[in-house]
C-alpha cells in the first residue's frame, strides 16, 4: 500500500466498525459465491483481525480499507453499482450503530444536533480523518478530510447519514458525491451534498 506523507499509517478504528462490514461483505449480494472469493482472498492479517478483535478494538485503518475495496469488488466495475453497494454498506453500518450507543440518541436527534454531532460521532471510532458538516434548511454537505487511507468511504458515508435522516423521519430526495469514484476511491478532500423533504 502506498503511503501518504505523516502517520497516515498509525489511523486506527474501532473494531465493530470492520466486524459489521466484513458482515456486510459476506451477505451484500445474492450471489453467495462472489462474497465467499472476496473473503477468502482477504489478507491474512485482516482475517485473523476478523476472527480475534471485539466491537471496541482499536485495529489499523488498512484493514477497513480492505473490508471496502472488497465489498467495491462486488460491483465488477460497474460505478453505479458499487456506489449503490458501499452506500448499502454504510446503512448496514447506520442499523448496526442505532442498535447500540446511538439508539436513545437517535429518538432526540434534528438534522441541525446531527450536523453537529457527526464529526465528534466519526472521531469516537476513528483516529483519523475528519468531517466538516454545513447544515441548509433541508440540505447537508459534508467534507471528508485528510481520509486518503479511507478507501470508498465516501459512498459508505453516505449510506450513514441517509439512514440516520431517514431515521429521524426525513425523505432523502437525492445525494451527490463529489471526488470519489472508482479511479479514486481516496481523496484527501472529498464531499456529498444530502437532500431531503420535511
Amino acid at each position: 500500500m502506498v503511503q501518504t506523507g505523516g502517520n497516515m499509517s498509525d489511523i486506527r478504528v474501532r473494531g465493530y466498525t470492520i466486524l459489521k462490514a466484513a458482515e456486510y461483505l459476506q451477505t451484500a449480494t445474492a450471489d453467495g459465491q462472489e462474497s465467499k472469493r472476496i473473503v477468502d482472498g482477504l489478507s491474512p492479517p485482516l482475517k485473523d483481525a476478523l476472527r480475534t478483535a471485539t466491537p471496541a478494538s482499536w485495529l489499523p485503518v488498512s484493514h477497513v480499507s480492505e473490508v471496502f475495496r472488497g465489498i467495491a469488488a462486488l460491483g465488477k466495475g460497474d460505478e453505479q453499482r458499487t456506489r449503490d453497494i458501499l452506500i448499502g454498506c454504510g446503512t448496514y453500518l447506520g442499523t448496526e450503530a442505532t442498535n447500540t450507543f446511538l439508539r436513545l440518541v437517535m429518538r432526540m436527534l434534528t438534522p441541525g444536533i446531527f450536523a453537529k454531532k457527526l464529526p465528534s460521532f466519526w472521531s469516537r471510532d476513528s483516529t483519523g480523518g475528519r468531517y466538516e458538516v454545513e447544515l441548509g434548511e433541508r440540505s447537508m454537505v459534508c467534507r471528508l478530510l485528510e481520509m486518503e487511507e479511507f478507501h470508498h468511504i465516501t459512498p459508505v458515508s453516505v449510506g450513514y447519514v441517509t439512514f440516520a435522516l431517514k431515521a429521524m423521519g426525513k425523505t432523502v430526495e437525492r445525494t451527490t458525491l463529489h471526488g470519489w469514484s472508482l479511479a479514486t476511491p481516496s481523496a484527501s478532500t472529498t464531499w456529498y451534498e444530502v437532500h431531503w423533504k420535511s
